[in-house]
Formats: structure tokens, sequence, C-alpha cells
């Protein structure tokens, strides 16, 4: 390592070949970048990164979905990120080769009464119970936000991914909480296309009721289902 005073050559931040400069106090510090970095092959390390790598796929998805983010925002911890909050609740269920359906979507909630849960190569279909039998809405619960998030594993060809992810919302106005209720999530073009790829998916589904300006006001816990 080596510290330069004064300002000859400026003060410089970065990597200068296989020197790394930073400045501090004035002083440019350079220091050698090691020539490689071998990561350990070990059993157990080898499996704590594709845990790794599982969980952060899987919390990307979750945050994209601007309701989800919300929620998890609503229990993150302020030293958290949303994403790093996502990340702890779900890594000690990912496995090394893809989520499994003990992963969750939502941090806990009501106990989402789902009579059945349909998945098509072009369409997510959920039938609901009446939500009042799950949990009591106030008058300022209006609206209902559904996520989804299917994980297709098992690729009919081995060259394509191990497993990739849709996601699905659906935002639905005036929502009859004590009323039972169909809906359809249809997939897009690009969605279906990957559907075909694989022979097996893990649904994940959550729900949100929301006042009439957006505000997410209690959700469900995750409802997850093999196909």
């Amino acid at each position: 390592m080596a510290i330069l005073n004064g300002n000859v050559i400026g003060n410089l931040r970065g990597k200068l070949g296989n020197l790394s400069a930073r400045t501090v106090n004035g002083k440019t510090i350079l220091a050698a970048r090691p020539s490689s970095f071998n990561a350990s092959q070990d059993p157990a390390s080898l499996t704590v990164r594709s845990k790794f790598a599982v969980t952060a796929k899987l919390a990307s998805q979750i945050i994209s979905l601007p309701t989800l983010a919300s929620i998890w925002k609503k229990v993150q911890n302020v030293a958290n990120s949303v994403f790093n909050e996502v990340f702890q609740s779900n890594f000690a269920y990912s496995s090394t080769e893809r989520p499994t359906v003990d992963n969750i979507i939502t941090p806990g909630g009501f106990s989402l009464p789902v009579q059945a849960a349909t998945v098509q190569l072009d369409n997510l279909t959920i039938e609901l119970l009446a939500l009042t039998s799950a949990s009591v809405f106030t008058p300022e619960e209006v609206n209902l936000s559904a996520n989804g998030i299917l994980c297709y594993y098992d690729p009919i060809n081995p060259a394509d991914p191990a497993y990739q992810f849709i996601t699905l919302n659906d935002e639905i106005a005036n929502y009859n909480f004590s009323q039972t209720f169909e809906m359809n999530l249809a997939f897009n073009v690009n969605q279906q296309a990957l559907a075909a790829k694989y022979q097996h998916s893990i649904l994940f589904f959550a729900v949100a009721s929301k006042s009439a300006d957006g505000k997410v006001v209690q959700n469900s816990a995750t409802y997850t289902k093999l196909s």
C-alpha cells in the first residue's frame, strides 16, 4: 500500500490497472488488488451460494409487484432495505434448486380462503370464498389487490433455465368482501410462451384490501400450490 501526499496528480478514486485508489482526508491511498479470488468450493459454501441466488431472484420478483412491496415496507426493519427484509424472511425456506412451497410473498396476514386455484397455459383462475370468513373489514376497505407469482420448473428442454418466474396482478374496484368471487388473471403472450416450456409450477398468491386512495389496509398470508 502506498500513500501519496499533496495534489500533484489530484485526488484519485477507483481502479488503476492492478491497483485500487481511494482518497482519505486529502491523501490518495494506492493498494494492490488481489490477482485472483477463489471462492470456497466446499459443500456447505456451495449450498449457501445456491440458496442465496434462488432467494435473491424470488425477492426481486416479489418487490417488483408494487402492492407486495408496500406490504413488506410496512414491516421493514429500519436497518434493512425492503429487498433485504424479503430476502431474510425467505432464505431459510428456499432450496438450492428453486423456491419451495414454504417460501412466502407476504409477511403473515389473514388466512386466504381459496376454494380452488387452477394454473393453465394462458391464465390463472382463483376461486375465493367470502373474505369476511377470514378477517374483519372496515368501510375504509373498498378495493382488492390480487397478486400472484408463478415459479415454473422442470423445463421440457434441458437447455432452458432450471426455473423462471411470471408475476400477475389484478386490481378490483368496489370489491364485495362478503361474497364468493372467481378471478381470472390472464397471461400475456410472453408469459404463455414461458409457461409452455415447463412441466411444473409453484403458485404463490396473496390479496390485500385497499382504501379508495390505493393505500394497503390489510393483507392475506401467502397461499401456495404445486401444479
